[in-house]
């Protein structure tokens, strides 16, 4: 026997859904205005025409508010690397690992206050729910892009390692964090994924936060010669390839 469809509680969870969506794009309209410090209960509530009580029959705080834009934030970002990714069939791994790691940095310097919001200092209070049912697991999407990579060029077996003794409390961390992930891979190929995506990471805040500017207006450059020493590191390229400065 067929059970009956819960057509108002269906309903209900629907409307729930689409205001906290509608709370949480608001406050990301003010994070782009005026940065964390605009985003207050009050302020998403004047913007959507609520009282500010009423968001809290959404969110629990205001830190979990912006635990929600982090959550939408990292979705988006995902998936928009996702499609960098994926939008040339065929190609080979290294240019692959190029267009994402430029579409990153693009959507890094064309969405400054979200990037802030997601990889700057942490907001005391503000913790991504890794168990957000209403996207994608928080981060996932985005951190799925790169570990996909990474898995890629491991399969293609270009035999490159970390070439330095890693401490054992560095390596049992690396260790978790590579069977968290699905690698079975050994202490120090995990780690030298670790390392590239931390320099890629590294070039790209450098530039959106303004640290560059001290030299440079335009760090493209700088972010070029990262990405090549990178393959070279990977064994992607040789090291005297052309577009290895």
């Amino acid at each position: 026997m067929t059970a009956p469809v819960k057509t108002e509680s269906t309903r209900r969870e629907r409307l729930f859904a689409a205001t906290q969506a509608e709370l949480s794009q608001a406050a990301r309209e003010l994070l782009v205005e005026g940065g964390p410090e605009a985003v207050t209960v009050r302020a998403v509530a004047e913007r959507v025409g609520m009282t500010a009580p009423a968001i809290y029959r959404y969110f629990d705080s205001r830190e979990a508010l912006l635990g929600r834009v982090c959550v939408d934030l990292y979705a988006e970002l995902g998936r928009h690397l996702y499609a960098v990714r994926d939008s040339v069939p065929g190609e080979r791994v290294a240019d692959k690992l190029c267009r994402t790691a430029r579409g990153f940095r693009q959507w890094a310097l064309d969405h400054t206050p979200e990037f802030g919001l997601l990889f700057g200092a942490p907001i005391p209070g503000v913790v991504v729910d890794p168990e957000a049912k209403h996207e994608e697991v928080a981060g996932q999407g985005f951190a799925l892009v790169w570990l996909e990579l990474f898995g890629e060029i491991e399969e293609q077996g270009t035999g490159m390692r970390w070439n330095r003794p890693v401490p054992r409390h560095v390596a049992e961390q690396i260790d978790d964090f590579a069977c968290g992930a699905g690698f079975e891979i050994d202490t120090k190929a995990a780690m030298l994924y670790v390392y590239c995506w931390q320099s890629l990471y590294g070039a790209v805040a450098t530039e959106v936060f303004g640290h560059m500017k001290w030299a440079v207006d335009d760090a493209e450059e700088f972010f070029e010669g990262r990405l090549a020493e990178l393959l070279v590191r990977l064994g992607l390229e040789d090291a005297n390839s052309p577009r290895v400065p």
